[in-house]
């Protein structure tokens, strides 16, 4: 999947708003809600890992369609690989937030003001970036069903095409004629 600047700039508002607003405080009060919901996308990342290609009759395809879809299927599998790796890292961010800032906090002296932000901005950032490439696969698995569709319907032409050159050249070149008396009138 390409990367666009939206990829770039949502997460890095996402981050921004969150160490500006929001506590690690909230993040630890907020977690089970957050761990299920990323829980759920993570098993749908999973499930869709696993299909892998779809296709069990290659005969349909010519070479460069297949190509294209292959192509475009890699391209998928690689996006949802570290998609999933990112899930992984926002949830031990999300279970280990609370207590690494606060022993952070303390080894440092006087405190520091910048570590809870920071920590508020990372999980911010994560689900910021979570919440940008989920829409991206999404778009990404309706064009590669555009695709699928369109390469479908092309198999479908040249199937119908190869029947009816087999059936026109099959069929006698002498015209159909007229069974005798054909036309006359009967009274």
């Amino acid at each position: 999947m390409k990367i666009k600047l939206s990829h770039l700039l949502i997460p890095a508002f996402g981050a921004a708003t969150a160490a500006l607003t929001v506590s690690v405080d909230f993040w630890d009060s907020s977690k089970a809600a957050i761990l299920t919901a990323l829980s759920v996308i993570g098993a749908g990342v999973l499930v869709r890992l696993a299909r892998g290609l779809p296709f069990t009759n290659v005969d349909q395809f010519q070479l460069d369609e297949a190509r294209k879809i292959s192509s475009a299927i890699k391209q998928s599998i690689r996006a949802l690989r570290v998609l999933i790796f990112v899930i992984i890292m926002a949830m031990v961010s999300l279970v280990l937030v609370k207590g690494l800032t606060a022993t952070i906090t303390a080894a440092l002296p006087h405190g520091n003001v910048f570590v809870g932000p920071a920590a508020s901005g990372l999980v911010g950032l994560l689900l910021s970036y979570i919440l940008v490439r989920i829409t991206a696969v999404i778009q990404g698995d309706v064009a590669l069903v555009d695709l699928q569709s369109d390469f479908f319907v092309r198999a479908v032409e040249r199937k119908q095409g190869e029947r009816f050159e087999k059936a026109r050249s099959s069929a006698p070149d002498v015209p159909p004629a007229n069974p005798k008396g054909y036309g006359k009138v009967i009274q």
